[in-house]
Parts: C-alpha cells; sequence; structure tokens
C-alpha cells in the first residue's frame, strides 16, 4: 500500500463497525456460555471474536502508524507485537476450531468443506510473511525486547530497545514514510487475510 492507494477518511470510516464486531462477538461469548453445545461451539466462536479483535486492533494501531509521524516508533513497536501475535496465535486458534468439528458427535455451525478452504486461502496469503526468515526474526526481537519485553531477561541489557529507538530516530532523520515500511506492507497483507477468512467463513454458516 501506498499514500495515493490510502483513503484516511474510508479507513478511520472503518473503526467504529470494526469496534461494534469485536463487542457484539464478545457478549456472544458471554451469552454463549448458557447455551446448549456451548462446548461444542466455543472453539469455532472465539475463533470469530479473535478474528474481530485482530481486525480491530490492527486498524487501530495502523491509523496511528500512517498519521503519528512523530511517535511513530511507539505505535510500530506495538504494531510489530500484534503481528507477532497474529502470526503465532491465529493458526492455533484455526486448529482448534478444526479439531472441534472434526468429532462426529459435534454440531456444526459451517459447512467443513468451506471452513478448510477459507483456512487454506488464509495459509496462502500469509505465508510470504512467516517464510520471510530476515523479517520474522526481526519481529520477534521487537516482541522480545522492545514491546512485549524491555529487556533484563536472562542476563541481558537493553539493547534490542536501545537499538530500536536509534534505529527510530535515525529513519526520522531521512523524512522515510510509514507507508514504506515493512511492517505496514506486511500489516495490510495479513489485515485483509483476516478480513477474508473472517468474511469466508461467516457468510457459510448453518441455519
Amino acid at each position: 500500500m501506498n499514500k495515493v492507494e490510502w483513503d484516511e477518511a474510508a479507513f478511520r470510516a472503518s473503526i467504529p463497525a470494526a469496534r461494534e464486531n469485536v463487542e457484539l462477538a464478545a457478549r456472544f461469548c458471554e451469552v454463549g456460555v448458557t447455551q446448549q453445545n456451548w462446548e461444542s461451539h466455543r472453539p469455532f466462536v472465539e475463533l470469530v471474536f479473535y478474528l474481530c479483535k485482530l481486525d480491530y486492533d490492527i486498524k487501530v494501531l495502523t491509523l496511528q502508524v500512517l498519521t503519528d509521524q512523530s511517535n511513530r516508533s511507539v505505535w510500530e513497536r506495538y504494531l510489530g507485537l500484534e503481528l507477532y501475535e497474529a502470526l503465532n496465535t491465529l493458526p492455533k486458534a484455526i486448529n482448534r476450531a478444526r479439531i472441534e468439528m472434526a468429532k462426529p458427535t459435534r454440531t456444526l455451525l459451517i459447512p467443513v468443506a468451506l471452513f478448510d478452504a477459507a483456512a487454506q486461502t488464509y495459509r496462502q496469503t500469509v505465508k510470504e510473511i512467516s517464510s520471510d526468515k530476515t523479517f520474522m526474526s526481526a519481529l520477534s526481537q521487537v516482541r522480545n525486547g522492545v514491546a512485549a519485553h524491555h529487556g533484563l531477561n536472562k542476563g541481558k541489557g537493553m539493547e534490542v530497545s536501545i537499538g530500536w529507538t536509534l534505529s527510530a530516530w535515525k529513519l526520522a532523520q531521512t523524512d522515510s514514510s510509514a507507508f514504506q515500511s515493512q511492517f505496514i506492507e506486511y500489516t495490510v497483507k495479513l489485515g485483509r487475510a483476516v478480513q477474508d477468512f473472517g468474511a469466508e467463513i461467516g457468510s457459510g454458516q448453518l441455519g
């Protein structure tokens, strides 16, 4: 995505709906506990909640990275954390839902074939990100040394956090646009994959 392609007004306008979706999904989970077959439906329903949460979080953080240039390094580190957690947690949530769907005694909310096709499309879309070893290594360092933890683990200092701050400062001197960031490039790819996956499994719900 480049600055020419980005419609800031439309992007901002999409955030309230994303927030409403995740709040609705959370309330559905709250009520679901009291419903029949909850344990059967729970993995799928919680997967839908997680997709809504990712969509909302990614949109809010992306907006801040793209519009708050002065504080870009702060927003970008937490966007990196969101990317890391999504790439590691979403496959687990998908597999958890699929395992439950495979049990012969379970009632289904969605045809298995449709779920499998949507999951495969998601995996193929994000494969470019997860197979980028250099990026994934950097993302792990951001997560472990800058965002989720601040250093001083296992006898180490704050080298990663210091390096991140210095890198951000040097980048600011070049007037480099956030639109050129690989974080943004991969965030857009992941965000669209999450949206598409959610739309696919949402469109196929049974009765």
